[in-house]
């Protein structure tokens, strides 16, 4: 993201200072989801540094990456705050808390936003909640969400921790008329099985969709072909849909896929578009999935 003032443009390629007419008072905000996107963000960073302008920059990418992203003496500032989510509009999607009880050793999360849950004094809707963990929130924070979205649709964007997850909070989304548009968990490994079936399963009891209950499926870390496979079926047995998620190193460098140890480039990519596409693994088994053969492999 590249934005100057409280203007915010959205670019189809790397933006530079160049593209706004700024003053010697103005200021470049900048923002890097992705560690693959830093060293667009460092080009932008001198061009701007260039054209002497004040800079701040931030993202996820940019406080885990905050030892290699240095220009002493310049004026570039990293930014810890997360001030954008709480300024007041109509927008697609918003935070209400920060922060994650866990400590997943694939996650980014526990190092950029802590383990202690920061909980929104003031919330505002959208139909997306892009929480880290809404469930490890105190029961006077869910109360209070669910409260200020009812009679409107939500979607837990982010997942919803199936350890965390009980009937009562179904039951509580529905008793304020909250209505979700798809229900999301996270199988991330398998020790988790069973909680993701159990919800799943009471979920079932309201929404006969499978595509509304979509289940994030991380694959590709610290387990083979065989056993990513087997939980992919195990959710489409539980009466859900997997959305598969392939492992990348935190600070992996570019877009392409991490190959892990037992797999392949091929292995990843197939595994990815066939448990991803329903009419796919409805209609046959994966040993009999014969994908078009590419430049690439």
């Amino acid at each position: 993201m590249f934005y100057s003032e409280a203007l915010v443009v959205n670019y189809p390629s790397k933006p530079t200072a160049m593209d706004y007419q700024l003053n010697k008072d103005s200021k470049v905000f900048l923002s890097a989801i992705f560690s693959w996107d830093l060293p667009h963000l460092k080009d932008v960073v001198e061009d701007a540094l260039f054209h002497s302008q004040q800079i701040d920059i931030g993202g996820p990418a940019v406080t885990h990456n905050e030892t290699a992203l240095q220009w002493p003496d310049k004026p570039v500032k990293i930014r810890h705050q997360h001030e954008a989510e709480h300024v007041r509009g109509s927008f697609p999607m918003t935070w209400t808390s920060r922060g994650c009880i866990r400590n997943c050793p694939w996650c980014i999360v526990p190092t950029i936003e802590g383990r202690l849950m920061n909980e929104y004094d003031t919330v505002q809707y959208a139909p997306l909640i892009l929480d880290n963990n809404f469930l490890a929130c105190s029961d006077s924070h869910i109360e209070k969400v669910l409260q200020h979205w009812s009679g409107k649709k939500v979607d837990w964007n982010q997942g919803l921790d199936a350890r965390l997850y009980t009937s009562a909070f179904r039951n509580l989304v529905t008793k304020h008329n909250v209505k979700p548009t798809t229900w999301r968990f996270a199988y991330d490994s398998a020790g988790v099985s069973r909680y993701v079936q159990r919800a799943v399963e009471d979920i079932n009891k309201q929404v006969k969709d499978k595509s509304r209950i979509r289940i994030y499926l991380l694959f590709g870390f610290n387990e083979s072909e065989q056993e990513a496979i087997s939980r992919a079926k195990e959710i489409i047995e539980w009466g859900a849909s997997p959305w598969p998620m392939a492992y990348r190193p935190l600070d992996w460098p570019n877009r392409d896929y991490y190959v892990a140890p037992g797999w392949s480039r091929k292995k990843l990519v197939d595994f990815r578009r066939f448990f991803s596409r329903p009419w796919l693994w409805a209609s046959m088994e994966y040993d009999d999935y014969q994908p078009r053969k590419t430049a690439n492999g």
